[in-house]
C-alpha cells in the first residue's frame, strides 16, 4: 500500500469511457515564471504556514526575471507551504497536464513537488499529486503531474508545495489541457458492438486480488479463528475463482539468521498452507517480499532503510532464490508464477531507493534464478511503483524503463484513484512508453497488482458503500481496455498481521470474524469478473455505437472461445441496451447484474444469474441495465 496521505481520496461520481482527444499547446498560466509580483507573484496565492517563508526571488531562476522560493525551518516541515494558482473555466472530464521546474537547496524529506486539487466551492473534491525532487541538493528538474477533472468540480489549482526542511525554487509553470470534456449523451437505448478484429491484450494473465492468508497463526487464532472459519473463507475463495492471488512475504518467516532456513515456522506453515489450497483450485501466486526494514530479519536490517545493509544485499537476493526453490521443488508450489523483488520501493521519499541499486539486484536476481533453474518457470515482474497520484507514468517507472528490461518479465504498478478516468492516461501512457523501447519487439506486459481508493494502509472509509462495488468493476473494465494484463484490487478479505490491533487489516471484500465474515458490496461484483473470466483470454474492444461516455464495456474471449461482456452503467438512469455480439455461431448468454438490490439479497453468496438469452436473429442480443450498476454477460455452451 502507499502512504496514507496519498490515498486521502473520496469517491465520486464520473464513470466515463474514452476521452475525447483535443490538445491545446496553450499554457493556461497567467503568471508561470514569476515575472510580475513583488514580493508575492502576481495571480498567485500564498499558503505560508509558521516555519515558512514563500516569496518572489530575482536573485535565482532558471528563466526571466524571477522564480518563487520556499524556505522551511523545523517549525513548518510538516505543514505544507505552497504557492497556488486558480483555474476556474474547467469541465468535468477534461484532462490536464501540470508542470514546474524547481531545484533544491540542503532539503529533507520529499522536497518540492506538485499537485492538482479540485474543489467544488470551497471543498476539496480529490486531488492528483505528482513528480517530487527529493532530498538533498538539486538543480533544475522537471516535475510534472496529470489530472482528470471529476464531477461537480468548479475551480482547479495548480499548486506548487514543499514537504521538509530547507529551501525549494520553483520556475516556468506550465498548465495543458490534453483532452476535452466527452460529449453528453441524453438517450436511454445504447447499442454496442464486439469487435472480435480489434483486440487490446491478447493474453490476459487474470484477475484476482492481493490476498495475504494468515488465518492459522496467533495473531488470528488467538481471536478465536478456527477450522470452521478457515473452510468458509477457503469455500468463498473457490467459488471466486481468482486467477492471480498477491502475497506479502517477510524474510524473518523464512531466515531468521543468516544461513538458518526455518521452513517449519508457524508464518512459514501459514504461508504454504494457503499457496497450497490456492494451488488445488488453479489460481497462481504472487510473491512480493515487503522490501522494508520491519520485515527484514536482523542480520539484514540497515536501520529503518528499504534495502538490507550493502554488504547484505546479495544475501538477501540468495536468500529469495532459495525460498523460491523451496516451495517451488521442496513443495511442489509450482503455481508460484510471478515474482517482485520488493514492494513500492518509492513509497517513501523520506527513504529514498537508489533506481541503479534497484536494478542491479533485479539483474542479480534475475541471474540466480537461472543458476538454481526455475528462471524460466518464474515470471519476473519489476517497478512495483505507486508513489503519488500522476495520471501518467511516474518518475520512478519512468526511470525503471530507463535502465533497461531486459531481466524481467513484465511491469507491476499500483494506483490509488477515485475518479476512474484517470486510469485511461495512466495506463496509456506507461504502455506508449513500453512501446516505445524496442518498436520490434514485444512490448513487456503491465499488470496493476494493487488499486482502490478512500484509506490509508489498513483502513478504508469507503469500500462498506455500494458505489465501492461499481467503482472496481469500472477500473477493471478501463484498465483492460487500454492494455494493462492483470488487475488486482487491494485486498482480497480482512485479517491480522499481527497481535497488535492497529494492524488489523480492512480493505477486504469480506469483514472479519467478529463481523462473521460479512461481505462487503465489492464481493459481489469483483466475484462475478474472477468466476465467469479466465487467464489466458483475449480483450476485445466494444464500439458504443451510441456514444455514451458514460457507460463504460469490454467484451473478454476466453481460451475456448467463449464471450464475456463487462458493463457499467455510470448513469443514474436506467439504459435499454442491445449488443452485436459478432459471432458466427448459435449462442446462449447468461446475465448477471450487481445491482442495489441485488447486492442486499445474496446474503454472502454469490450473485446468480437472473435469466438466460438466447441471441436473435445478426445474433444480437438485449437487455435492460439499471441506473448505477455493474452487468456480465457470459455466453453458455
Amino acid at each position: 500500500m502507499a502512504r496514507a496521505s496519498l490515498l486521502l481520496l473520496i469517491i465520486l461520481p464520473s464513470l466515463m469511457c474514452r476521452q475525447k482527444a483535443s490538445a491545446q499547446t496553450m499554457n493556461l498560466v497567467s503568471n508561470p515564471s514569476f515575472e510580475r509580483g513583488q514580493q508575492t507573484p502576481e495571480g498567485w496565492e500564498i499558503f505560508g504556514p509558521a516555519g515558512s517563508t514563500l516569496v518572489r526571488d530575482e536573485a535565482i531562476r532558471r528563466s526571466g526575471q524571477a522564480s518563487a522560493r520556499i524556505s522551511i525551518t523545523t517549525e513548518g516541515a510538516a505543514e505544507y507551504p505552497s504557492f497556488k494558482y486558480a483555474r476556474r473555466n474547467v469541465f468535468p472530464g477534461e484532462l490536464y497536464l501540470a508542470t514546474v521546474s524547481a531545484r533544491t537547496q540542503r532539503m529533507t524529506d520529499i522536497g518540492g513537488y506538485i499537485v492538482l486539487e479540485f474543489f467544488k466551492g470551497t471543498q476539496r473534491l480529490s486531488f492528483a499529486q505528482g513528480d517530487y525532487t527529493g532530498s538533498g541538493d538539486h538543480d533544475w528538474m522537471q516535475l510534472a503531474v496529470r489530472g482528470m477533472v471529476p464531477g461537480e468540480t468548479d475551480c482547479m489549482k495548480v499548486v506548487v508545495v514543499a514537504h521538509g526542511v530547507g529551501d525549494v525554487w520553483f520556475d516556468d509553470v506550465e498548465l495543458i489541457r490534453l483532452s476535452e470534456a466527452p460529449t453528453a449523451f441524453e438517450g436511454d437505448h445504447v447499442l454496442l458492438r464486439i469487435r472480435h478484429d480489434q483486440v487490446f491484450c491478447r493474453h490476459f494473465y487474470g484477475f484476482g486480488a492481493h490476498g495475504d492468508f494468515l488465518l492459522t497463526r496467533k495473531c488470528n487464532t488467538d481471536r478465536g479463528v478456527d477450522g470452521r472459519d478457515r473452510e468458509l473463507v477457503l469455500e468463498r475463495v473457490k467459488a471466486m475463482r481468482p486467477h492471480i492471488i498477491r502475497t506479502l512475504f517477510a524474510y524473518q518467516w523464512w531466515e531468521p539468521e543468516e544461513g538458518k532456513q526455518t521452513p517449519d515456522s508457524e508464518e512459514m506453515r501459514d504461508y504454504i498452507y494457503w499457496v497450497r489450497f490456492l494451488k488445488s483450485i488453479g489460481t497462481s501466486v504472487l510473491l512480493t517480499p515487503w522490501g522494508d526494514s520491519f520485515a527484514y530479519s536482523d542480520w539484514m536490517r540497515d536501520g529503518t532503510g528499504k534495502l538490507p545493509r550493502p554488504e547484505k544485499r546479495e544475501a538477501m537476493i540468495r536468500s529469495l532464490v532459495d525460498l523460491v526453490g523451496y516451495l517451488r521443488q521442496r513443495e511442489g508450489l509450482t503455481n508460484i508464477k510471478y515474482l517482485c523483488l520488493m514492494n513500492e520501493p518509492d513509497n517513501d521519499g523520506t527513504r529514498p531507493v537508489s533506481l541503479d541499486e534497484y536494478v542491479r539486484l533485479y539483474r542479480l536476481l534475475d541471474q540466480k534464478l537461472r543458476d538454481r533453474g526455475v528462471r524460466r518457470e518464474v515470471f519476473l515482474l519489476t517497478s512495483d511503483d505507486s508513489f503519488g497520484n500522476p495520471a501518467g507514468a511516474s518518475n520512478w517507472f519512468r526511470g525503471v524503463v530507463s535502465r533497461g528490461l531486459e531481466y524481467c518479465n513484465g511491469l507491476s504498478s499500483h494506483a490509488y484513484k477515485a475518479c476512474v478516468p484517470e486510469v485511461v492516461p495512466w495506463v496509456r501512457d506507461r504502455l506508449a512508453l513500453l512501446k516505445s523501447l524496442d518498436p520490434p519487439r514485444k512490448p513487456k506486459p503491465l499488470f496493476i497488482t494493487e488499486f482502490g481508493h478512500g484509506g490509508e494502509t489498513f483502513k478504508n472509509w469507503e469500500n462498506g458503500k455500494y458505489e465501492y462495488g461499481l467503482f472496481l468493476a469500472d477500473f477493471a473494465i478501463n484498465a483492460v481496455r487500454e492494455g494493462a494484463s492483470a488487475v488486482l484490487p487491494w485486498c482480497l478479505m480482512d485479517t491480522y498481521y499481527s497481535p497488535d490491533a492497529k494492524h488489523k487489516q480492512e480493505w477486504g471484500l469480506w469483514r472479519y470474524k467478529s463481523e462473521n465474515w460479512e461481505p462487503r458490496p465489492g464481493f459481489y461484483s469483483w466475484s462475478l469478473i474472477t468466476r465467469y473470466t479466465r487467464p489466458g483470454s483475449q480483450v476485445l474492444a466494444v464500439e458504443n455505437q451510441s456514444r455514451a461516455p458514460s457507460l463504460s464495456c469490454v467484451a473478454v474471449r476466453s481460451p475456448d472461445r467463449k464471450l464475456t461482456v463487462l458493463l457499467v452503467n455510470g448513469y443514474k438512469r436506467r439504459l435499454q441496451v442491445t449488443a452485436e455480439t459478432g459471432l458466427k455461431r448459435r449462442a446462449s448468454f447468461r446475465l448477471f447484474r450487481y445491482t442495489r438490490e441485488a447486492m442486499s439479497s445474496y446474503g454472502g453468496k454469490m450473485i446468480n444469474a437472473e435469466n438466460d438469452l438466447e441471441a436473435s436473429r445478426g445474433l444480437t442480443v438485449s437487455f435492460e441495465l439499471p441506473g448505477e450498476s455493474f452487468a456480465l454477460l457470459t455466453e453458455v455452451q
